[in-house]
């Protein structure tokens, strides 16, 4: 009786077959080169061929042992030879205790930078490469970054930044969340917003980090720009007392927005007061902003009552040649720059520790070009 069942193959099984096919045949070619590798290797090191009696023979063999790598072909299980009296040197292959080829961990790290969390880098892994490994693993493949963190927070600054940023965002943390403070400086006019340190602290405290930019050599600054937070103020207060501070003016008008709240009248009134931050002059900017309050006072007088006050500190770009007032009076450039930073970190989930937020903080800016500008001058 026959019982054979036929069985009708899709073109994607088909296919699917043939590529697990050559992926097995090329996992046992690579095994099979780096076998020989390693016996021309030991034939080198013993100075004499299998059971050949030579008087430069160096050493005996030993049989072999076992070693699993993940390599981009996949795990492969490598054969490597044994000498009786001296460790056989394998570095043409791999290193001592290595389990993982360098571009593999290459590819990982730059997935990691990419913004997937180390559990769905562990996954990507063992869908890639076809062996598994522990989110744990990949935070540990990730330390790489501790020394250049640390050799980057030890190098000088130079003092050709005119006009630095500070801005901050909140970043989860098992038990409750951080703030990640970042402070970039730009050299020229139009000039590319660069990274010159960063900390992680509860609330926005950069007390230190200002200190320690100082101590690197950031000096000669001609204008320091933020938010309206408090805490940034009486940083640069206690750091850098003599040098101005501009108020961000787009949170400026943002405040303004909400102060007036939902009116027929609120775009109008808030796009009239933008104009002031665009006067070609700052005489002209006061002046300007007088005429908008008696205009509107009538209509929203807690608004105007609290745009005008502390206005002044919103325009302090004009202390500056006029070239640089597009980029200097708002903090929007920084602000940027978080966004984007923001939404790469949000999908690396909960960090377990302030290190973990800092290696993941690094890593962006680091890929991104952010911060190899600041070397020594």
């Amino acid at each position: 009786m026959n019982t054979t069942v036929s069985v009708t193959t899709t073109r994607c099984q088909r296919q699917e077959l043939f590529w697990e096919w050559t992926e097995r045949q090329v996992r046992r070619q690579v095994t099979d080169l780096a076998e020989k590798v390693l016996e021309m290797e030991l034939e080198s090191h013993l100075k004499a061929g299998r059971n050949q009696r030579t008087t430069e023979r160096r050493d005996y063999r030993n049989g072999y042992y076992g070693r699993r790598l993940t390599t981009p072909y996949g795990p492969v299980r490598i054969r490597v030879p044994r000498c009786r009296s001296r460790r056989f040197d394998a570095s043409v292959i791999f290193d001592r205790y290595q389990r993982r080829i360098a571009d593999v961990d290459r590819i990982l790290r730059h997935t990691y930078l990419l913004g997937v969390s180390t559990r769905g880098t562990a996954q990507l892994a063992e869908q890639i490469f076809g062996h598994s490994m522990s989110h744990q693993t990949i935070s540990q493949l990730m330390r790489w970054l501790d020394e250049r963190l640390v050799e980057w927070r030890n190098t000088p600054i130079g003092n050709v930044y005119k006009v630095v940023y500070l801005d901050g965002m909140h970043v989860d943390i098992v038990g409750g969340d951080r703030v990640v403070m970042i402070v970039s400086g730009q050299r020229q006019a139009g000039g590319q917003l660069e990274t010159l340190g960063f900390c992680v602290s509860k609330g926005e405290r950069c007390v230190e980090l200002l200190s320690d930019l100082r101590k690197r050599g950031l000096e000669d600054v001609s204008l320091f720009v933020s938010d309206e937070s408090g805490a940034i103020r009486h940083a640069l207060s206690q750091v850098y007392p003599e040098v101005s501070w501009q108020s961000c003016s787009f949170h400026k008008l943002k405040t303004l927005r909400d102060d007036i709240g939902a009116t027929d009248f609120r775009d109008q009134m808030v796009a009239e007061a933008g104009n002031i931050f665009r006067c070609p002059s700052r005489l002209a900017a006061v002046e300007s902003a007088i005429a908008w309050s008696k205009r509107w006072k009538s209509t929203s007088g807690w608004g105007v009552q609290r745009f005008m006050d502390r206005l002044s500190d919103s325009l302090t770009f004009y202390n500056l040649p006029s070239d640089w007032w597009k980029r200097a009076r708002t903090n929007n450039p920084k602000e940027r720059q978080i966004r984007t930073l923001r939404m790469r970190l949000n999908s690396m989930g909960c960090f377990h520790d302030v290190p973990a937020i800092e290696r993941a903080v690094f890593g962006q800016l680091l890929r991104w070009h952010k911060i190899a500008i600041t070397q020594y001058y």
